[in-house]
């Protein structure tokens, strides 16, 4: 799969370093150095971006900081990099870099002796890709919808601008006409989390970054603006930045060919810079601007190297986000570690990956249910004890029954749910346009799954084969056998294009080793053991599909990995009400001190460690009603438990068809039918006829998946494109 994990620890090591590090920090760069020393800051040296990278020069103390010449590709520029007596170091943007290979080198021709220090740097185009893979071919900038005017590239490239805003008295943000006072009359103040009171003023920055439309808002004076905070004449951000940075993350999950759009004041989120936090996110950051969890992470990364070097380092980055953004949160923490320091998921999923087959369960349901057999025997309260989900009184439908909120075609579908701008001419069409782009998960993932040769296009992991729809409905009594037998005999399966056919599909091997193996599925814990708020609104009694079931695979997940699941914090709150709290303001609040506490943590303990030892005591797992009234008690499924009471959990297809609370197996391995196993006796004819139906067995659950493996590493590179032919 052109996979490379070259340098992952250290660099990771290395990112994490720069995200909990600010620049006159009291950390171990206080300590003396025994050799010269270069080290980039604003990310790893193999994936800077643009032509500048923010570097450090740490000098032995014996050495004085004069004597330190800095060389770029042989030229010196050793006037970019600015004192730092401190920690006896020098640190400064190098700009300049060409497109590949740069060195720098740092040498010191002092009285005592000579010292030598070198880093290799590659360097991107501030378009990339950098670790992503290909771009998509055709793409539509959408720079022109989103304010920034036309692209003058194929990169959706625009100059950088700056919009300034004030939050006025009437708690409403407004255009700051002029930058000079007298300001208006109504601007507000606010004071931010470190107790400093100033003028709610937000300066936001826009331009495109990895083909994406970036915002950094950040509260700042507009009579001395930022400008080259690591220049001598520069001017840093002043006291309405408390050195935090807010990243959230935007929903959905689409296919992409398209920068995504958004407008300026998207960037404008109350709560994050009332508080000091700056905030910064891009069009590939929302998963319904194309369902790609490493493009995502890719810009990410790029839009905090161009934040550090254009405003300083963060102490430490903050996810947000909910449904789609709560997906990217956990891949990014899982597969690209060091990017963010704490997680706070809404209405969450685990992934993309080990959700679909759920979910597109719930198209040949729908298809068996509404034109196999009788529409009539099958209500919505009698497909919810085969789906396994809640029924909303008012419709009386399920959430399969609805569709899956129109992802049950979309996820195996090539030819819908495209955005408008994509043009149809160039769309798959398998009679008039078989070789156009297609819109499916696994085509829009094809630098992670690469080609199966055998339909040309991107290998495909859903598999249903063995599974037992409505088994546990059919133990219940909730079914009949002979209802049980017609399901399972004519559900069928997929063909490549999501249409129904009446067989069950068989996911391709490959692609299946492939999600596991490259993290598309959320499995290994050592990467998840930051401090995570999931916070959910309850959705369930309106067949929303963001079901409560869903925290709970995770926490699943997070305990078989971890043994435990103490460095996560679960709210929930009623979908209305008159005294709901704001749990996204709450959960930054309860993160900033939860990392406070981490970062003064001295101790040689472990990452994981501290994160549980640091938790704050108030931190608990929490429900509120409409009203306000809050009932704290460790989420379960074991056992009584008041807020169970108050919001049910119910299940998905997969937990109906008897499949474990984890949801990560995506093909189940099959054993002979065990007839002792059903709360039925089966007739000799209904044995015949099941094991007919199965002739290969059914899903044994008691053992891991087919191709289930561990991570094969963080940081993974789909760049190189040498292992896209199918081995199977």
């Amino acid at each position: 799969m052109g996979l490379r994990a070259a340098l992952s620890t250290t660099l990771a090591a290395i990112v994490l370093a720069c995200a909990f590090t600010p620049a006159d920090a009291d950390d171990d760069r206080a300590r003396p150095h025994s050799r010269l020393e270069i080290t980039t800051l604003s990310t790893a040296p193999d994936r800077v971006s643009g032509g500048d990278v923010l570097v450090r020069v740490d000098v032995p103390a014996d050495s004085a900081l004069n004597e330190v010449r800095v060389f770029r590709n042989g030229t010196d520029v050793t006037g970019v990099v600015m004192p730092d007596a401190a920690h006896h170091a020098l640190i400064g943007l190098v700009t300049g870099l060409t497109d590949g290979p740069n060195v720098l080198t740092a040498v010191t021709r002092g009285a005592k002796r000579s010292l030598n220090a070198r880093v290799e740097i590659r360097n991107f185009p501030i378009y990339g890709p950098i670790f992503s893979g290909p771009h998509q071919v055709p793409w539509i900038c959408e720079t022109d919808t989103s304010g920034l005017g036309p692209s003058s590239d194929a990169h959706c490239t625009v100059a950088v601008r700056y919009d300034w805003f004030y939050r006025s008295t009437a708690n409403t943000f407004k255009p700051l006409i002029s930058l000079t006072p007298p300001f208006p009359a109504d601007l507000a103040q606010t004071t931010t989390i470190d107790g400093r009171t100033v003028n709610y003023i937000v300066r936001v920055e826009s331009g495109t970054i990895d083909q994406s439309i970036y915002r950094i808002a950040i509260i700042d004076d507009p009579t001395a603006p930022i400008s080259n905070p690591w220049s001598a004449g520069g001017k840093k951000p002043g006291p309405g930045w408390n050195g935090k940075l807010s990243f959230p993350f935007g929903g959905g999950c689409g296919p992409a060919y398209r920068s995504g759009r958004n407008v300026v004041t998207s960037a404008l989120s109350h709560d994050p810079l009332s508080l000091g936090f700056a905030v910064a996110f891009g069009t590939r950051n929302t998963l319904g601007n194309g369902c790609d969890d490493v493009v995502s992470a890719e810009t990410l990364m790029m839009i905090k190297e161009r934040f550090i070097e254009q405003y300083g380092i963060p102490k430490f980055t903050i996810g947000s986000g909910g449904s789609g953004g709560s997906i990217q949160q956990h891949l990014i923490a899982h597969n690209y570690p060091g990017l963010l320091d704490a997680l706070t998921p809404g209405i969450s999923y685990p992934d993309v990956a080990s959700i679909l087959p759920d979910v597109v369960d719930c198209k040949i349901l729908d298809n068996y249910f509404d034109h196999i057999a009788n529409p009539a025997d099958w209500p919505g309260s009698r497909r919810a004890k085969v789906d396994g989900y809640a029924v909303n009184p008012a419709t009386g439908h399920t959430v399969c029954q609805n569709g899956w909120g129109g992802f049950a075609d979309g996820l195996m579908n090539p030819s819908t749910r495209f955005d408008a701008v994509v043009p149809v001419n160039v769309r798959y069409d398998p009679v008039n346009n078989p070789i156009g782009i297609r819109a499916d998960f696994f085509d829009g993932l094809v630098n992670v799954f690469g080609i199966d040769k055998k339909t040309g296009f991107a290998r495909q992991a859903y598999d249903n084969v063995g599974i037992q729809y409505g088994l546990k409905a059919l133990n219940a009594g909730d079914i009949s056998k002979t209802e049980f037998l017609d399901l399972n005999e004519k559900i069928g399966g997929l063909d490549v294009d999501g249409n129904p056919v009446p067989s069950r599909t068989e996911g391709n091997l490959e692609a299946i080793e492939i999600a596991y193996r490259t993290g598309r599925v959320v499995t290994s814990g050592q990467n998840l053991t930051l401090p995570i708020i999931d916070t959910r609104n309850y959705t369930d009694d309106i067949a929303d599909i963001h079901t409560r079931i869903r925290t709970f695979m995770f926490l699943a997940r997070l305990n078989k990995a971890n043994g435990t699941t103490a460095n996560e914090v679960n709210w929930l709150a009623a979908r209305t009400g008159s005294a709901l709290p704001n749990l996204a303001r709450m959960a930054l609040l309860a993160h900033n001190e939860w990392l406070e506490k981490i970062l003064a943590d001295m101790s040689d303990d472990s990452y994981a460690v501290k994160v549980i030892r640091n938790k704050p005591a108030t931190l608990k797992d929490t429900c509120w009603e409409g009203d306000g009234t809050k009932h704290e008690e460790p989420f379960t499924l074991q056992g009584p438990s008041v807020c169970n009471g108050l919001f049910p959990i119910y299940a998905t297809v997969r937990i109906a068809a008897g499949g474990p609370l984890e949801g990560d197996i995506l093909k189940c391995r099959l054993s002979p039918i065990d007839f002792k196993s059903y709360a039925v006796d089966f007739t000799p004819a209904e044995k015949s006829r099941l094991r007919s139906i199965f002739p290969q067995g059914v899903c044994d659950y008691s053992k891991r998946g087919v191709k289930q493996r561990p991570l094969a590493g963080t940081w993974l590179d789909f760049s190189q494109d040498d292992d896209h032919e199918d081995r199977d």
